[in-house]
């Protein structure tokens, strides 16, 4: 009963004093207050002139913060897309630059390439061929990109293209959607190719064969560029690329079509240019 008729006096005390902070003036009547609710009108504590004014210039300054905030992060956003379209010209018009992309067993640390693909930033075909991995292809990965056990039989080893692939891909910039899982397949096709060949360091060789190409990724950039932002990841979203069927070549020339998009526009949002 006490602690009802405390909250009761409280209540009737905040009805009648300005909501301003640390402000402790009556601006109101229990009269007042009573006609006002009996007419549907009252809408809450009554603020003092000063408290009125110091409220309304705190307003328009956060709402001038919040506009200025907004501002930088346009301009922000507008300098990260014309980098990134910077380096997707450059990259296009570079002639050292090649583009790669595999099909593979599976996804997992073991997986074996099965279709190879390499092309220029032109388009055209440096590298098509698919690859034997000496072991059954899983149906869910044939489901995916549709090779079979029956089509990879009389196709040649990793090792017997791999002279070929250096002649294309040595010295010059390599640039593969989804970087990391490509390179990590090469470099567990270069092991397995040495280890067999009873090289003595299958690591170290395989090392030194990767770093004579200077690999490149192409999905952040396209993702950063699109502009997808997550809040849960607190990152741009990776985009799926679009275009390619899951064979390799025609991956590679999705890549080059995704490129381009990047250098001939703003990003999936709006126009920066």
């Amino acid at each position: 009963m006490i602690r009802r008729q405390f909250e009761e006096e409280r209540l009737v005390v905040w009805r009648r004093t300005c909501p301003g902070r640390d402000c402790t003036k009556e601006t109101a009547t229990d009269e007042e207050i009573a006609a006002e609710r009996a007419a549907g009108t009252w809408c809450g504590p009554r603020w003092c002139p000063p408290c009125a004014e110091r409220d309304e210039r705190e307003r328009a300054e956060r709402e001038r913060e919040r506009q200025e905030a907004e501002e930088r992060a346009v301009e922000t956003r507008r300098r990260e897309v014309k980098a990134l379209k910077e380096w997707a010209r450059d990259v296009l018009a570079d002639p050292d630059t090649v583009i790669l992309e595999t099909e593979t067993t599976g996804l997992h640390d073991e997986a074996r390439i099965v279709d190879l693909g390499v092309t220029n930033a032109a388009g055209d075909v440096l590298v098509d061929t698919l690859i034997n991995p000496g072991e059954p292809i899983p149906p869910a990965a044939t489901e995916i990109h549709g090779i079979t056990d029956a089509q990879v039989s009389p196709a040649p080893s990793f090792g017997a293209v791999l002279d070929q692939l250096a002649e294309v891909l040595h010295g010059r910039r390599c640039v593969i959607y989804n970087k990391s899982y490509d390179v990590a397949r090469l470099r567990y096709e270069l092991i397995t190719h040495y280890r067999q060949s009873g090289h003595e360091d299958p690591e170290g060789a395989a090392a030194s064969w990767l770093g004579k190409v200077r690999f490149a990724d192409a999905m952040v950039p396209y993702s950063d560029w699109y502009g997808d932002w997550s809040d849960y990841w607190g990152n741009y979203t990776w985009q799926p690329l679009y275009g390619g069927d899951h064979r390799a070549v025609s991956d590679c020339c999705a890549v080059v079509e995704r490129l381009w998009e990047m250098a001939k526009s703003g990003n999936g949002y709006g126009d920066f240019r």
